[in-house]
This record gives structure tokens, C-alpha cells and sequence, in this order.
């Protein structure tokens, strides 16, 4: 997997982080002022001043989040995890086709249960190598790259591009940092917040707040709960913590 920034509010000014920073501040004070001068005003305000500002933000109302903007490219990653990315309705997306690309030697991914263990890991390859053949020998025998990729496995790779805003991409933080969350998703999360923390180091204020540290941590403490612990004890805390999570 690669996740690159490509496109970001701030991009080519001076100091991007301050002014994002700034356009945020600026839209949550908007029912007090409306004119230009304050978006300069808060865009080359103090950093601790900003740092105030957004840690206040960072724990209210989100609507103003919503002016901020990124916009990533997503590579290596198998259709599996994009058919549970693209679910996100506030999002918008780019992807890679299969219905008119010949996408001859194709990658693909496998899951820790099998690429852990030799004979499974074994099998999985095998099965893939025979996929490949059937397609590649599908469209020798001039089958429609549209109907031959009907063979391809959930699993192949894929590019995609994804733009969404903060608001967005707190919420799908915080959703989807659970133990119990896919791996490939989990590591989709870490690898989008070193980004936006690279360009807008403020942005860690929205990524991680303090309750969404102690979400994580009671997750990991549940995980480890001994197996005489009852079932229904565990599914009860598993569903107080995404309640937490919800806000």
C-alpha cells in the first residue's frame, strides 16, 4: 500500500498550515464577521493563537471542518478494501478500471491467516496463478476484457483517488481505528493521518482527541480480557466503546 497527499487546502501558499488553519478559524467565526480582511486576520494570526482556536474547534460543532480539503492517491490496495472505502458517502473517488484495462499481471493481497501459514499461503498462490491464466487465456481466445474480468479475484490490486474533507476524514478515523476493523483498512487510517499531519500538523487536535484515545485504549484492554471472561460481558463494553466513538 502507498498513500500520497496529492492535493490539499493550502497547497502552494506560503505557510499551508496556517492557511488552512486560518479558513477554518475564519468560517466557524462567520456569524460574528463576514469580510475578507478576517481570513488574512486569522491565516497570519500567532501559531499558539491558531493552536487555541482550533483546540476549541477540535471539540464542538463540526460543520466548519467541512471547508478543509484532501485529496489522496491510493495505490496497491486490493478491490476488497475499496468496496468498503467507497461506502463512505461523503467522499469522492477515481478508480482504476477493470471493464476496458487488460490488467495483465495483476497483484494481489492476501490476509495474515494465510500469507502466516506456508500451506495456505501455498494454496492461496496457486489459486491466484490459475486466475491469472484464465484470464489472460480468456481474452487470447477473444473474450471481452469487460466479461473476462468476471474470474478476477476480490483481492486483486487497485488504484484509487479519494478526496474528502476534515470532517470527513475525523470521523473515518475514529470509526475505523478499532482492533476489530479491517487490516488493511487500519493501516489506510495510520498511513492518511501521517499525511495530514505532514502538511497540517495542527490537525492531530482532530485526529486525536482525547476521547478517541480512550476508545482505543479500552479496545485494547478488551482484547485481552481472558477467555473465562463471559462473551455477552465483552460484546456489552465492545458496544460502549464504539458509543463512545460515535461522539
Amino acid at each position: 500500500m502507498k498513500v500520497t497527499l496529492i492535493d490539499y487546502t493550502g497547497a502552494g501558499a506560503p505557510d499551508p498550515a496556517s492557511y488552512a488553519a486560518g479558513l477554518l478559524i475564519f468560517t466557524k467565526n462567520t456569524r460574528l464577521e463576514m469580510d475578507l480582511t478576517s481570513v488574512e486576520k486569522y491565516q497570519n494570526a500567532p501559531k499558539d493563537s491558531q493552536e487555541t482556536e482550533l483546540a476549541y474547534m477540535a471539540n464542538t460543532i463540526p460543520s466548519s471542518w467541512e471547508f478543509v480539503d484532501y485529496t489522496f492517491m491510493i495505490q496497491d490496495v486490493t478491490r476488497a478494501f475499496t468496496h468498503q472505502l467507497v461506502r463512505t458517502r461523503t467522499a469522492s473517488f477515481a478508480q482504476q478500471t477493470m471493464r476496458v484495462l487488460n490488467v495483465n499481471g495483476w497483484g494481489y493481497g492476501a490476509g495474515p491467516s494465510i500469507k502466516d501459514d506456508m500451506l495456505r499461503n501455498q494454496m492461496y498462490n496457486d489459486t491466484m496463478e490459475s486466475i491469472a491464466k484464465s484470464y489472460d487465456d480468456l481474452i487470447d481466445e477473444g473474450a471481452a476484457i469487460e466479461d473476462a474480468r468476471g474470474v478476477l479475484p476480490t483481492n486483486i490490486h487497485t488504484n484509487i483517488v479519494m478526496k474528502a474533507n476534515l470532517r470527513t476524514m475525523a470521523e473515518m478515523v475514529t470509526k475505523r481505528s478499532s482492533p476489530r476493523t479491517q487490516g488493511e483498512y487500519r493501516d489506510f487510517i495510520e498511513a492518511v493521518k501521517v499525511e495530514m499531519i505532514r502538511v497540517h500538523p495542527w490537525v492531530r487536535l482532530f485526529l486525536e482527541r482525547d476521547f478517541n484515545r480512550a476508545a482505543k485504549d479500552l479496545d485494547e484492554m478488551i482484547q485481552k480480557l481472558p477467555d473465562n471472561i463471559a462473551s455477552e460481558y465483552k460484546t456489552n463494553m465492545i458496544k460502549l466503546v464504539d458509543q463512545m466513538r460515535k461522539g
